[in-house]
């Protein structure tokens, strides 16, 4: 069963909106070749969040309604094992270069 553990937690500088989300899938295609390990994002259906997902781990990013971006991650027993903390940082600046180039 994945574990679940909050990487970022920190104020949106502004709401997400529909463009904003057709801007982060964008993002997303144009960097996906960073990550080292296939991946694939996708939003949920009734909240405003997304999730980033692979076969070992997810990260979660949640838009909360007091306007708060929070990355969780997800991470398989495995990926416990294997997942260092300069992984998770590489994951962190990733999700904060697409927030900051979209204002976020």
């Amino acid at each position: 069963m994945p574990r679940k553990e909050t990487l970022l937690e920190r104020p949106l500088r502004r709401p997400l909106d529909d463009e904003t989300r057709r801007a982060i899938e964008g993002e997303y295609r144009k960097r996906r070749h960073e990550i080292p390990i296939p991946t694939e994002l996708r939003w949920h259906a009734t909240h405003p969040q997304f999730t980033i997902r692979s076969s070992l781990m997810s990260f979660v990013v949640n838009f909360t309604p007091d306007l708060r971006l929070v990355v969780d991650a997800e991470l398989s027993l495995a990926a416990r094992m294997l997942a260092s903390d300069a992984n998770r940082k590489q994951a962190v600046q990733f999700i904060e270069s697409i927030a900051g180039d979209l204002g976020l």
